[in-house]
């Protein structure tokens, strides 16, 4: 019996000491898995499409060789059309920070002298001033850190390139590696992780699908909603309304600012159809598109939402934000995953 316990002591100590030393490689060699990392998001986002035409009796190799053409066709387009127009737009609007912050702030004098009967004491002008000088550079640091991260982004070129290789073999030996996967897990334990894992799989591709495709609807529609009505800068608003998507429940609001914001610097009812405009979309995602696509899929309560994204905000920024809800719901399939298993123990 001591032999037993003691070999059992052995086997869990060198699986530690084996786990501490390979998480440490891990984040020695950070740097080389980044092609591996863009690679598995590459694959886990593309792999329901492929087990759609896999459905069409099309073969596993062919149906990716499929799926690949469409993206990189796709892709091609939005960096041939898309990315330029953006940098462009990105400079422009560098350009044009001064003159807006000059507009905005003979509206803020134009307004003062209209409804207040009073002029403000110095002091007060002083700190309306000093708010307008600081957001003038806050709006062009922005500009100038959203360009140099876009141009940033030519670091992570080599592995964007080859990621798609290593995405390729991943996809097409996906049941070997997860069959290799499942018989690292002990044996005791296998029936009850691989079922959590399914749930988990199912939280998190369905969020970042119905997400992707809601961003993509949202932007595009705000985007060209924006250039109807003559607003400049349409494309960067679009890219803003897509992002802030990922947002619950403030990202219409995120997006609504900087677009009434500079409708307002070229007249009121330029700023009129703006909100017009934004609040469409809004009702459109929210009538239709969220109910078709999202659902409630991930069967959370709008209050343990607003928890999350707090909290997660809190704690982690803009990224713990957009993961809220996804690790909100992981963290609820888990919790009530432990606590049946200890009811049925009892």
């Amino acid at each position: 019996m001591e032999k037993l316990k003691a070999k059992l002591l052995y086997r869990r100590l060198f699986l530690f000491v084996v786990t501490i030393a390979g998480l440490y490689f891990l984040y020695r060699v950070r740097i080389i898995l980044i092609p591996f990392l863009f690679a598995f998001i590459i694959a886990y986002l593309v792999n329901p499409l492929v087990i759609r035409a896999e459905k069409r009796k099309v073969p596993r190799i062919w149906a990716i060789l499929l799926v690949y053409l469409a993206v990189f066709g796709i892709a091609g387009l939005v960096l041939t059309y898309g990315v330029p127009g953006v940098i462009g737009e990105l400079n422009s609007l560098s350009g044009t920070i001064p003159r807006l912050t000059a507009e905005a702030r003979e509206l803020l004098v134009h307004m003062e002298n209209r409804y207040s009967p009073t002029w403000l004491p110095e002091g007060v002008r002083a700190v309306i001033d000093e708010r307008v000088r600081l957001g003038e550079r806050f709006l062009l640091e922005s500009a100038k850190s959203a360009t140099a991260s876009s141009l940033r982004l030519l670091y992570y070129l080599p592995g964007l390139l080859i990621a798609p290789v290593f995405a390729f073999y991943m996809l097409k030996d996906r049941d070997r590696i997860l069959e290799s996967f499942t018989m690292t897990i002990p044996r005791k334990y296998r029936n009850d992780f691989l079922a959590v894992g399914r749930d988990l799989n199912d939280i998190f591709r369905g969020f970042f699908r119905c997400q992707i495709v809601l961003s993509l609807i949202v932007g595009v529609l705000t985007g060209l909603g924006m250039y109807i009505i003559g607003l400049d800068f349409a494309i960067i608003l679009g890219l803003i309304s897509a992002v802030t998507e990922f947002i619950p429940f403030l990202g219409p609001l995120l997006s609504a600012i900087p677009a009434v914001s500079l409708a307002l610097l070229v007249s009121k009812k330029t700023a009129l159809y703006t909100v017009l405009v934004v609040v469409v979309v809004q009702q459109l995602e929210n009538a239709v598109l969220s109910p078709r696509i999202m659902g409630k899929s991930l069967g959370l309560h709008p209050l343990v939402v607003i928890f999350a994204v707090g909290s997660a905000g809190e704690l982690f920024g803009l990224a713990g934000i957009i993961m809220a809800v996804p690790v909100a719901a992981s963290v609820r399939v888990i919790l009530r995953y432990i606590y049946l298993k200890l009811v049925d123990e009892r």
